[in-house]
């Protein structure tokens, strides 16, 4: 089955096209899908993601508006740095050279843990740049130090994973972390296909550069702070059963952010790609309104 045949099984037929953006010293990858005379959403993804972490909604989104989605720094097909930096500010600065060369009007900026983030730190900083917010279970706040410290004391020094000797042998090591039941064949065949990289000959293993994953984390903190700079419309969604963003820090997020509203769906952390079609429909709800909020 080829690369477009599974994203094709995903979206309904709809195919992204592909764009780079050079960003700083590193080249940033980006799928495009719809027309250039739509409205423009930005989707970033998670840690540990890739910008095709979004196909599933995109039968609820194109036709209408025309979404951006860049694969970060270190993920899916973008440039790893050397040494690494995946600071908040890196990567921001990143999504902020795609705004400035594939969307340099007002847009829409949605992001997935990591991704979401990121998309607050922007859009506290370039309010000029954004017309609304969609913040997808991102927690704000700072992990359990001694937990977050463990775990990436864990993967210090290593920037790549384990290797598998065929492309199918490490698409079936696939998981989602944390791990999300209940998330359709197609959507994790598609997934996982854009995961994995043959490196050498009989070498395959995953996009991903572990280094993201560094003792300092993303550096930018408790970001609780800067919500309160974000003005325009916000839509904060979370899974349910979400162990990332707990109830607490969803509803703290939501009271921090003056035009915020909140959604919880079934499902973790992943949420949005095992009830894609109730979140697409609400994503895409929220952007239409925005077209009558100043």
């Amino acid at each position: 089955m080829t690369s477009d045949t599974r994203v094709a099984a995903v979206t309904g037929g709809i195919l992204p096209g592909s764009a780079w953006v050079r960003a700083g010293s590193l080249d940033v990858h980006c799928l495009v899908w719809g027309d250039a005379g739509d409205p423009t959403a930005v989707l970033v993804h998670g840690n540990g993601g890739h910008a095709h972490w979004w196909d599933p909604l995109v039968p609820a989104l194109v036709p209408g508006w025309r979404l951006v989605a860049p694969d970060l720094r270190g993920h899916g097909e973008s440039a790893w740095p050397e040494p690494p930096a995946y600071r908040l500010g890196d990567l921001a600065a990143d999504v902020d050279a795609v705004l400035d060369a594939l969307a340099p009007g007002p847009v829409v900026l949605v992001g997935h843990s990591m991704g979401g983030r990121v998309t607050a730190w922007l859009a506290a900083a370039r309010r000029d740049r954004v017309r609304g917010l969609v913040l997808m279970d991102s927690r704000m706040r700072d992990l359990h130090p001694e937990a977050a410290a463990a775990w990436r004391a864990s993967m210090a020094g290593k920037r790549h994973g384990r290797y598998y000797q065929t492309r199918a042998e490490a698409e079936a090591a696939f998981r989602f972390v944390p791990d999300e039941p209940g998330v359709p064949a197609a959507v994790v065949a598609d997934l996982a296909h854009h995961a994995v990289v043959e490196r050498m000959p009989g070498a395959w293993t995953y996009r991903f550069d572990r280094a993201v994953l560094g003792a300092e984390g993303d550096g930018g903190g408790d970001l609780s702070g800067l919500l309160g700079r974000i003005q325009c419309p916000t839509l904060v969604m979370a899974g349910a059963e979400s162990w990332v963003m707990h109830a607490d820090e969803r509803e703290a997020i939501t009271a921090a952010i003056p035009r915020a509203t909140g959604r919880v769906f079934p499902g973790g952390h992943h949420f949005l790609l095992a009830h894609a079609g109730a979140v697409g429909a609400a994503v895409r709800a929220f952007l239409d309104s925005l077209s009558d909020v100043p």
